[in-house]
C-alpha cells in the first residue's frame, strides 16, 4: 500500500470514530434526561388544567437596601478628569 492510501484510510476511520462518539454521547444524554425535560410547548398532561391565583402576592414590594445616589469613582462624574488618579 502506498502512503497516501494509508493516510486516507486513517482519516476515514478517524471521522467515522468521531461521529460514533458524538452519536453515542447524544444518545446517552437523551436517555438519561428522561421525560421531564421535553421541548417547550409540549403537553404531557401533568400540569393542572385550572389553577386559582394566590390571594396574597409572594413579595409585597421590592425595596432597595441602599438609597441615595451611587458613589462615583474618579473620572465618572460629569465634569471630572477621566485621567485623574483613583483614590
Amino acid at each position: 500500500m502506498n502512503l497516501q492510501l494509508v493516510q486516507k484510510v486513517r482519516l476515514g476511520a478517524a471521522v467515522a470514530g468521531g461521529g460514533a462518539v458524538i452519536a453515542l454521547g447524544g444518545a446517552a444524554v437523551y436517555y438519561t434526561q428522561g421525560a421531564e425535560f421535553t421541548a417547550a410547548g409540549s403537553s404531557s398532561g401533568s400540569a393542572p388544567a385550572t389553577s386559582t391565583p394566590p390571594t396574597v402576592p409572594a413579595i409585597a414590594k421590592a425595596e432597595p437596601s441602599i438609597t441615595g445616589p451611587a458613589p462615583l469613582y474618579a473620572g465618572e462624574a460629569p465634569d471630572a478628569n477621566p485621567q485623574a488618579r483613583m483614590p
